[in-house]
């Protein structure tokens, strides 16, 4: 398996949080463009029985520092401390503090404890933005247009990782990726939400290693569907619900553009494995509309703990 890294400067806020769903789903788009669309249910067909590659949502990066979710672990109630509060606090971490938990150096929450972190690493931030409703008879503010305030989010720069199993699709999805800078990333595209600069894919083997090298317990850098053979009863991890909307810029017009609700189980979720495959998770498909399947991404990116799982 090679793992690439991919740089993001972001240009403008966007209506999503970008997690690794709202990156496939865009590089799907874009690869219809590119492609066309017999190209691209082929392309989804064939991934969802057997994907080619994995994807992680996108994580802060400051400079030449990398950072990465911090991983739910086992709490030791025998250990008190008085910054708990701190270290529950913290969303990420350096992404050489998480190798330390792959390596079994960090085993229980409290340990973070001894990793000096900081919990200012906001990523993205949150706000409210004024908009503008438009009057679709006068074309102006008056009349039904109104002001009103939408939850938006700023990203700075950022970075996600692509694993491919084999790389038969590897030039067609950075090309792809490439097109994001001209079409956006999530919500409010056609008003310029979700601009950013993508750098060229760059080769990276910082945690190839944790990938390869297979357990019975992992850390996921995406959020995942539930899967059947993950052992809840000794994993940890927190979930959130999801409903999506079908991206309406090209077909899906007056349809309804609501997606069936998911539960995702979080980045950073530390799973106990009942019985090894090749992937975790799965592409759902999870509704027809106007004749075209519709799926969403749901699939983990694994990070294997070599010793103390």
């Amino acid at each position: 398996m090679k793992v690439y890294r991919v740089d993001i400067n972001f240009l403008s806020s966007t209506r999503d949080v970008l997690l690794s769903y709202t990156l496939f789903g865009g590089i799907a788009w874009a690869y219809r463009l590119l492609y066309g669309e017999s190209e691209l249910l082929k392309f989804i067909k064939d991934y969802s029985k057997n994907p080619s590659f994995l994807i992680t949502s996108i994580f802060p990066k400051d400079g030449e520092n990398l950072y990465l979710p911090k991983p739910y672990l086992k709490s030791d109630r025998t250990k008190t401390l008085s910054d708990y509060k701190k270290i529950k606090k913290i969303s990420f971490i350096p992404i050489n503090t998480f190798i330390k938990v792959l390596e079994g150096q960090i085993k229980v929450e409290q340990d973070f404890a001894n990793e000096n972190l900081e919990s200012s690493v906001s990523f993205p931030k949150k706000t409210l933005e004024p908009k503008t409703k438009i009057d679709r008879i006068t074309s102006s503010t008056e009349g039904d247009g109104e002001l009103f305030f939408q939850e938006s989010f700023y990203y700075s720069e950022g970075y996600f990782y692509v694993a491919f199993f084999n790389e038969d699709q590897k030039d067609k999805i950075f090309s792809s990726i490439k097109l994001l800078q001209d079409i956006g990333l999530g919500g409010d595209r056609s008003v310029g939400g979700g601009r950013a600069i993508f750098s060229e894919p760059i080769e990276d083997n910082t945690l190839k290693k944790y990938i390869d090298n297979k357990t019975n317990r992992f850390i996921t850098l995406s959020p995942i569907l539930i899967d059947p053979t993950i052992d809840y009863e000794y994993s940890y991890y927190d979930y959130f619900t999801f409903r999506g909307i079908i991206d309406n810029n090209y077909d899906f017009k007056n349809i309804n553009i609501w997606k069936d609700k998911l539960i995702y189980l979080k980045e950073g979720s530390n799973f106990k494995i009942k019985e090894g495959k090749p992937f975790y998770g799965e592409v759902k498909e999870i509704k027809i509309s106007n004749n075209v399947n519709v799926y969403q991404y749901g699939l983990a990116f694994p990070l294997y703990i070599q010793q103390g799982g």
